[in-house]
């Protein structure tokens, strides 16, 4: 894909609003701005809110863990009137879909009884139930029956897909892709991410699925990423936990995108029980790049983020929920 095909966008916003750490004690800057009206509350998960100004796209990237957080947090920060026309799903694991159904619920996009004319048109009849649905795009490796293996070879499971048909019920269109789908110009979900470096702590060998009877490995084929290219100023990556390594993931960007200049590098990174090797070489590559922001939240580990405010104090920002970044 050519830079021209990927697209631009003049001016876009990344609203955190579920992350695993909250701060009121923080200061704002231009590109960014951090709410601090009230207390806001912080979960083992990851959404963000996605606001293009090119178009009318309010796209959420994710829906945290619990049914609490998100809803919660987009009422305090008074956002839970934004229209959503899109939502995209970084991979099929709880911390990442658990408060899916209820935000669905809560958007009340079920159609209400109207008047026909006496003759029925099953096309009309289609088009105005499936008028107010909301797509939900996600790779189908999203929806697989997970299950773990212990060292002894217990099996634990199984660990049930995220559930396509309660929000299909609520007023989803499930939309799958393996291959970079675009959310409006300029702004791709990736689909799958090829694993070409030394990147290894967010996957495992004792991570598997169940096809019929049947144990296979997942290699967690199902996480993607949010590449958005601002004019002007290069790509905003924005991740949910970048199962594939972050270093693959900027890379694939890169890659499909067509433009090598990456501004901002954003969300869990997945380094929190990785070893020093791949953290250091993790810091080393973000430093060769020199991204203007770095901000490694949710799944990233207290060790992982230290490393990265002390060799990049420039560039790194504290990922904290309710945050704003203005590209």
């Amino acid at each position: 894909m050519s830079s021209r095909e990927f697209g631009s966008v003049e001016k876009a916003s990344l609203t955190v609003l579920v992350d695993n750490k909250a701060n009121l004690i923080v200061e704002s800057s231009d590109r960014v701005k951090y709410f601090s009206e009230e207390p806001l509350l912080a979960e083992h998960g990851f959404s963000v809110l996605i606001q293009l100004d090119d178009s009318e796209e309010r796209i959420l990237w994710d829906a945290g863990i619990s049914k609490v957080a998100l809803i919660e947090n987009l009422r305090r920060m008074k956002l839970d009137k934004t229209p959503i026309t899109k939502i995209a799903l970084s991979h099929g694991h709880y911390d990442h879909y658990g408060g899916m159904t209820d935000f669905l619920i809560g958007l009340d996009l079920l159609p209400e009884a109207k008047e026909w004319n006496s003759e029925l048109n099953q096309t009309e009849i289609e088009g105005w139930l499936n008028s107010s649905r909301i797509p939900i795009i996600a790779h189908p490796a999203a929806f697989r029956e997970r299950w773990w293996v212990k060292d002894d070879g217990t099996l634990v499971g199984p660990i049930l897909p995220p559930p396509q048909e309660e929000w299909k019920a609520a007023g989803a269109d499930i939309v799958l892709s393996k291959e970079p789908y675009q959310l409006a110009p300029g702004c791709w979900i990736t689909g799958y991410i090829p694993r070409k470096s030394f990147e290894s702590s967010g996957r495992s060998d004792k991570r598997k699925y169940r096809d019929k009877m049947e144990l296979l490995p997942d290699d967690l084929e199902d996480d993607q990423t949010v590449v958005i290219h601002v004019k002007d100023k290069g790509l905003v990556i924005l991740s949910g936990c970048a199962h594939s390594g972050i270093v693959n993931t900027i890379e694939y960007a890169r890659e499909f995108s067509g433009i090598d200049k990456v501004y901002a590098v954003i969300g869990g990174f997945h380094l929190a029980a990785a070893e020093e090797d791949e953290i250091n070489q993790t810091v080393e590559y973000m430093k060769r790049i020199q991204p203007g922001l770095v901000v490694p939240g949710h799944c990233t580990g207290f060790h992982a983020i230290r490393r990265f405010a002390e060799e990049m104090p420039d560039q790194f920002i504290e990922g904290v929920v309710g945050t704003t970044y203005l590209f």
